[in-house]
């Protein structure tokens, strides 16, 4: 079953005794992570339990299409439901997922992935079935990033105004985790002082670093080799995390992906570009516009695939990882360099 935006919170607190398996979906990778870790504390209260929880790779069910079954079927060790979770689903999931449907048990699965088009098996499957359930999740709107923002203000017990409150959803992007941080970075400047000013948001985010990233973002992006190298100097030199540079590379490229299909599809660029949201900075939208010049959706799937693999080696490779985003962002400026001499 596909379920609406409305009904995702409530089914992500209280999922159905009936359902399975969750498909988590879409362009924004924050987002999707963010749920499912909340399904996850839902459905287990040892969510970091090897012997509750399995990961098991999209690369495992191509040679080994029952593994999944066989996971979800084994006993947890302490009781409890035992939880499944695949990280960057793709179609060869949609075989195990498929036969793990057919057969009795009550563990249950949660698949991650990016975005995935109608005519996914994997999409067509979940939304089908009545054991699964499919949660699209796109990039936030600005009433979800006020709703977001608001909360998280209210619950740290500072108040907002409604005026203040939309400058500050104007400086967060499409990415969520990256949008909770700069709202948590907010929070911990307030220091419990309400309420929340203009000259706060101003003082505590987005400032020079988060410049800094959309800088060497829009260089690589758009093939600029000279720009992108002391750009991307600058981020190291300001200690700027290996993750969340990739995280934010991959929603941008996603979000360009996003402007083309619209294209595509009849619309003019620049009504497209102004119309994004959340809303792009006005000062950026230049910058948009000319590597959609350089760029297909075709080469760009290529692009996200590579992004996918450099964040997924990312994890857990320390001090490695800044050679990981390094050589990955140096692919996107090259891959966009040789379009604009094409």
């Amino acid at each position: 079953m596909k379920l609406k935006p409305a009904e995702i919170d409530r089914f992500i607190k209280s999922p159905p005794d009936t359902v399975r398996a969750a498909l988590i979906y879409g362009p924004d990778l924050g987002l999707v992570r963010e749920r499912a870790r909340a399904l996850l504390n839902a459905l287990t209260d040892t969510p970091d339990d090897p012997f509750s929880v399995a990961d098991v790779e999209e690369q495992t069910l191509k040679g080994d299409p029952a593994r999944l079954a066989d996971e979800a079927g084994a006993v947890a060790m302490f009781g409890g439901r035992r939880v499944v979770r695949v990280r960057d689903a793709g179609e060869a999931a949609a075989k195990s997922l498929d036969g793990y449907l057919k057969l009795p048990g009550d563990g249950f699965v949660i698949l991650e992935a990016g975005d995935l088009a109608p005519r996914s098996a994997l999409r067509k499957l979940t939304e089908a079935s009545k054991q699964a359930a499919a949660l699209p999740c796109y990039s936030d709107t600005t009433e979800n990033l006020e709703r977001l923002a608001a909360s998280m203000i209210r619950e740290a017990g500072l108040q907002i105004d409604a005026p203040v409150l939309s400058t500050l959803v104007e400086q967060l992007g499409a990415d969520r985790q990256l949008s909770r941080n700069e709202i948590e970075k907010l929070i911990l400047y307030k220091g419990g002082e309400s309420p929340v000013t203009l000259d706060d948001i101003a003082a505590s985010v987005g400032g020079a670093d988060g410049r800094g990233l959309d800088d060497a973002i829009d260089s690589a992006a758009g093939g600029d080799m000279q720009a992108f190298d002391a750009n991307f100097a600058r981020l190291i030199e300001a200690g700027m995390a290996p993750d969340r540079i990739i995280r934010t590379l991959t929603m941008h490229m996603q979000r360009l992906h996003l402007v083309l299909g619209r294209v595509e599809r009849g619309g003019r660029l620049d009504e497209i570009v102004r119309s994004l949201r959340p809303p792009l900075h006005f000062s950026r939208q230049p910058a948009l516009r000319r590597q959609c010049a350089v760029w297909s959706r075709r080469r760009l799937d290529g692009a996200l695939a590579m992004l996918a693999d450099a964040e997924a080696q990312c994890r857990g490779a320390g001090p490695l990882s800044q050679a990981v985003v390094a050589r990955a962002m140096m692919s996107i400026a090259h891959a966009a360099a040789a379009g604009r001499r094409g």
